[in-house]
């Protein structure tokens, strides 16, 4: 019968081989054999609610995400570039390197009017592009480009100093010429002489080797050219400049500490310091001439005493040609006294044609001759 419970046999098998059999009721109704393992019901419709708002909120994130700016986080509000200035009297105007600047209308002046100008042209006004780029007219000039100039020429820096008396070490650049000088007056005017080469002018430049060679023979050349030069010396007033240069392989000018790179006055106080500043040079070292010389041209001496024993390295014909011509535009003479262990002088001596060419006097020294008291 439908409504009677049903009955379910189940077979155990006992020790023995027995079979023992057990039967229970089950509910018609189908339900579990314990209440404790019954599953519970869910419903549909909270599952697919949830599906449907987590899907939501991921689309949500997604396109926030892909929204979001990467960077600093600031837009450019313009691009970069290269802008020029140009100070005018009322304002600054910036433009852009890559273009061309356009000229602004300007609002005429009443004052810079003047009767009649309004009907004529003037040839050499600025055209508007011209005027664009030119600086205002009342703009001072940020360089002082003629006084800069005109400081070069008069006061020279040292490359390299000790801070002694005497002691800088010069290119051959180092000195600005003053080109624009006129010719000494006549009571400005001396004479110089060094062994028995003399030279006439207001300005004198030595210029004397004191390379190694010259502590030859027991170190008489190298004292008998310090000797001969103090001695010229003196024979200088403060009206006349002078300057020395001994050399090696590099030229060193005698200057007071503080005092420019100059031709210095002949008074006694300069020429006294002068003296002390020859007694001090020692011979050491290479010879080379050119940078020696040319730094006496920067200065446009008008006479340059120039004494070496140093044959070789030999002035280049192209050397000697920078020097004639450097010589020449400055009004400069160039005497040379050559030192030597001959009786005779050579008769391919480069100081030949450096004195020849510049209007000076070539001497030999024959430096076996002198004197064993020379200082």
């Amino acid at each position: 019968m439908a409504d009677e419970p049903r009955k379910r046999s189940e077979k155990a098998i006992m020790p023995g081989g027995s079979v023992a059999v057990a039967s229970s009721d089950v509910a018609a109704t189908g339900a579990a054999e314990s209440p404790g393992l019954a599953l519970p019901k869910r419903n549909a419709p909270p599952l697919l609610m949830s599906l449907i708002l987590h899907a939501a909120l991921l689309t949500l994130v997604g396109l926030a995400w892909t929204r979001t700016p990467r960077g600093t986080g600031v837009e450019a509000d313009r691009p970069v570039g290269i802008a020029m200035v140009h100070r005018m009297p009322d304002r600054d105007r910036y433009v852009d390197s890559s273009e061309r600047p356009t000229e602004e209308p300007e609002t005429a002046d009443p004052s810079d009017a003047t009767s009649g100008a309004d009907s004529e042209t003037v040839a050499d006004e600025p055209t508007d592009s011209e005027a664009a780029f030119a600086p205002p007219a009342d703009m001072d000039s940020p360089i002082d480009l003629e006084g800069t100039l005109r400081s070069l020429s008069g006061t020279p820096s040292a490359a390299e100093s000790s801070g002694l008396a005497g002691d800088a070490i010069l290119g051959d650049d180092a000195f600005a010429g003053d080109s624009s000088r006129g010719a000494p007056a006549a009571s400005d005017q001396a004479t110089a002489m060094v062994f028995g080469v003399s030279g006439s002018g207001s300005r004198f430049a030595y210029v004397f080797d004191r390379s190694d060679s010259m502590n030859g023979f027991e170190g008489r050349p190298l004292r008998a050219a310090k000797a001969e030069l103090i001695r010229s010396l003196e024979t200088l007033s403060e009206k006349q400049e002078f300057q020395l240069i001994f050399y090696n392989d590099k030229p060193q000018a005698f200057r007071l500490p503080g005092a420019p790179l100059q031709l210095v006055r002949g008074d006694s106080s300069m020429i006294a310091a002068a003296r002390r500043h020859v007694e001090s040079i020692s011979a050491f070292g290479g010879t080379e001439h050119d940078a020696a010389l040319k730094m006496a041209l920067r200065m446009s001496p008008d006479v340059i005493f120039f004494l070496t024993d140093a044959r070789i390295p030999r002035l280049s014909g192209p050397q000697l040609g920078v020097i004639r011509d450097r010589a020449r535009r400055a009004g400069t003479t160039i005497h040379a006294i050559e030192f030597g262990p001959e009786s005779t002088p050579p008769s391919d001596s480069f100081l030949r044609d450096l004195a020849a060419q510049n209007g000076g006097q070539y001497q030999y020294v024959d430096v076996r001759e002198l004197g064993q008291d020379s200082r």
